[in-house]
């Protein structure tokens, strides 16, 4: 390994004095400069209601210091669910001016104006929107709620453009419209792009007609995590948004502005590079198309919504945190090469240093500046407070802590009881002169047993730059659940406590039948062995989802009593490398090792029958498969973007096969991977390889690389001028003796060392 380590460095030399691309971009990686401003941000009519003229001033000079350019305000007037409307300006239409209910417009507009800021305004949201595009029933409701918006925006334009004529700058389309299962099908693709080739045209003829100079904005999600409805495929994804944009009548200057997700948990940062090369892909691809320039931007999100239980805010306490400065500059960081401007949601709310705790702003801005980002780690709580108090009308107990201290600011606590993560609590913000910007340290444990149950809670905190302190603990018990301590009291807290855990510290399961299915996992886990037999009943099952987006998750051991791995178990398991494929296995579910890149060394057992669409997608360190004379079908896409995998066993003759099954890749488009060959001799397989264009083995006569049919010193002498940039190799596939979809040095030594087997 070291010496094949060598060899690479020297080649790698190689390619730098030739100039190679791969070099060149090495060099740009290094010597890329830092984010020094933002474009614009998005602004909520609410959170402004109360301002007056000095809080007005200093939140528009906190956004000039960042650089923003450009507001987009989008809430003029929301038609609510119960048929009623909410209005943030003084509107003449009919059926708005009853919900009138405070002229947010004419104040961002002058204040805009004041600090030359160019605005983006809604044109009226349809909360209840009907997202059956591709219905005629609802097509049909969209006209008529494109209607509406024309008339709003109608409305005003004449209202507020000839007093603002630069400020006023251009139209939000407010609807936003997330990736959709619809994507992944052709038929879906185009009823989709229809439909909203309808609903867009509607609106750009009005913004013609009114100003063809103002740019329209609209802001669709990427939500990669939420498979009932969500496509989760970026190359079906670049496909879709190619044939929908290619289709609207965009004009120069108008944007697609995506929120990256990154907040609102359908997307994150190691997924996001993949998401927005793929919108800017369909964008180039759709100008091509158009002979417009539509322009990409990214709507980085600032605030991390909570997981399902805890979004409706339970015991009245919010979940809603602010995204920490490494993490909101990382996503601007992964977009920043792929778009025209960089925007965010929402800087007034979740940055500003008068809503939120002042420290974040400040750290952004301190990055913007020099590019670094504060890296000291807090210290957490020293000491503790326990009380029994009456909350819910219940005793209940309470938690105070003390003592935690950072650099910048605690942004978050982080609660473990008994070695599992329990609860956290995040600061607030300040809205409208209302809640609370600091860092809360009373929390109520509504579980605890009192006077029966014994606890360790541990804390940790994350300061607002993102490091995370060590964790420190305390023991209640029935006799300590007033321990009569005070915030100036001596420390009271230890160190964090080693936990000796079991799987089942970590799974999740239901009982079904006789057996048990394993249904979650919880994310802290790095290492999992699944026991064969949980409560006396066989494990037979790994649900749907169960270890999905586990990121630290790096090795699994699935029992032989397993029978089913099912849709999405192990999906987006970015840091999986094994897991074993027991030899009680049936099937392999669609998507369910689905963007898992570090996934290496997959035997599939015989006894296998079914491996369905995109069950090893995106598996880029897998280098060999064999799939068993047992498996009746292979799904569609199922090995797609499986880099490393140069070649397929087929050991039976009548495996069905779908579309793109095997050796495809895509850039950009659809293609079989180079040097991809599939060893199969005959039956269905062989008719796959024949219909799709890929090589078989058995057709290969190896290390022929000139291609006369026989392996002699010409191959040899071709190899070594490939090698050095000097000659092409006529039959690639047959250069590659090492199968690891790479010619390099380690196969010239293969090919000698076979001509001198043959030699003697």
């Amino acid at each position: 390994m070291n010496i094949r380590k060598a060899i690479s460095a020297v080649m790698a030399a190689m390619c730098i004095v030739t100039g190679s691309t791969a070099s060149a971009s090495a060099v740009s990686e290094t010597s890329k400069d830092h984010i020094t401003k933002v474009n614009g941000t998005f602004i909520q009519p609410w959170l402004y209601a109360a301002y007056d003229e000095e809080r007005w001033d200093a939140e528009m000079q906190t956004m000039k210091e960042i650089g923003i350019e450009y507001l987009i305000m989008g809430d003029v007037a929301n038609h609510n669910t119960d048929g009623t409307w909410t209005v943030y300006y003084p509107s003449e239409i009919d059926y708005l001016k009853d919900y009138y209910v405070y002229d947010a417009i004419g104040n961002l507009l002058y204040y805009c104006d004041k600090y030359d800021i160019k605005l983006y305004l809604g044109m009226g949201l349809d909360c209840a929107w009907n997202s059956d595009i591709a219905s005629e029933e609802g097509r049909k409701a969209n006209r008529e709620y494109m209607t509406k918006c024309n008339e709003i925006t109608t409305e005003l334009y004449n209202k507020y453009k000839a007093q603002y004529p630069d400020t006023y700058y251009g139209f939000y389309f407010v609807t936003e419209l997330y990736n959709t299962i619809y994507m992944d099908t052709d038929t879906g693709i185009d009823a989709y792009a229809e439909g909203l080739d309808e609903m867009f045209t509607m609106v750009i003829d009005n913004c013609n007609k009114l100003n063809p100079d103002m740019p329209l904005l609209f802001s669709p999600y990427v939500n990669i995590f939420g498979y009932g409805y969500a496509s989760i495929n970026p190359d079906r994804f670049t496909e879709y948004y190619t044939e929908v944009l290619s289709r609207i009548p965009f004009r120069d200057g108008d944007m697609i502005c995506p929120q990256d997700s990154c907040g609102a948990g359908g997307c994150n940062n190691s997924h996001l590079e993949e998401w927005i090369a793929a919108y800017r892909n369909a964008v180039d691809r759709s100008n091509a198309v158009r002979g417009t320039k539509l322009l990409l931007g990214t709507n980085a999100e600032m605030f991390i919504s909570p997981d399902a239980s805890r979004m409706n805010n339970p015991h009245g306490v919010s979940y809603v945190g602010t995204k920490t400065v490494d993490e909101f500059t990382g996503s601007l960081e992964i977009a920043e090469p792929y778009v025209d401007s960089l925007f965010c949601f929402a800087y007034p709310h979740h940055y500003s240093p008068y809503n939120a705790m002042p420290q974040f702003h400040e750290n952004f801005m301190k990055y913007l500046k020099t590019g670094e980002i504060e890296a000291e780690p807090p210290m957490p709580p020293t000491v503790l407070k326990t009380e029994v108090v009456t909350a819910e009308n219940a005793p209940h107990l309470q938690l105070s802590f003390y003592g935690m201290t950072d650099n910048t600011a605690v942004a978050q606590t982080n609660i473990y009881k008994n070695g599992r993560l329990y609860d956290y609590l995040v600061a607030g913000v300040n809205t409208g002169g209302s809640g609370s910007n600091t860092t809360q340290n009373v929390w109520i444990d509504y579980e605890f047993d009192l006077g029966n149950e014994t606890a360790v809670y541990e804390f940790e905190c994350i300061d607002v730059c993102g490091n995370v302190s060590e964790k420190s603990s305390y023991t209640v018990t029935p006799d300590n659940t007033n321990n009569l301590v005070s915030e100036n009291s001596a420390a009271n807290m230890g160190k964090a406590v080693e936990w000796n855990k079991t799987a089942l510290d970590y799974l999740t399961y239901t009982v079904s039948g006789s057996s048990i299915r394993i249904t979650g996992c919880d994310k802290s886990a790095e290492e999992i062995v699944i026991p064969d037999r949980i409560d006396g009943l066989p494990v037979t099952v790994i649900d749907w989802y169960a270890f999905e987006n586990c990121n630290k998750l790096k090795s699994v051991s699935i029992p032989d009593t397993v029978t089913h791995i099912s849709r999405f178990a192990f999906a987006h398991c970015i840091s999986l490398e094994t897991v074993n494929m027991p030899s009680s296995l049936y099937s392999i579910e669609q998507y369910a090792f689905y963007d898992c890149p570090k996934l290496r060394g997959v035997e599939l057992p015989d006894g296998l029958a079914i491996i369905e669409q995109r069950a090893f997608c995106g598996c880029d360190s897998v280098t060999e498969v064999a799939i068993p004379a047992s498996c009746t079908a292979v799904g569609e896409y199922a090995f797609l973007n499986c880099n490393s995998l140069n070649e397929i066993t087929i050991e039976g003759d009548g495996t069905s096969f779908g579309q793109r099954s095997l050796g495809y890749e895509y850039d950009n488009g659809y293609g079989i991977k180079e040097g991809f060959i599939i060893d199969a001799s005959s039956g269905t397989a062989a008719d796959y390889a024949k219909e799709n264009g890929i090589r078989l083995k058995s057709g290969i006569i190896m290390g022929d690389v000139n291609a006369d049919g026989l392996f002699n010193a010409a191959d040899l002498v071709m190899m070594q001028r490939f090698i050095l940039g000097k000659s092409c190799l006529n039959d690639y596939a047959a250069g590659d003796l090492c199968r690891n979809g790479e010619i390099d040095v380690f196969d010239i030594i293969e090919m000698r060392r076979k001509l001198l087997k043959g030699m003697n």
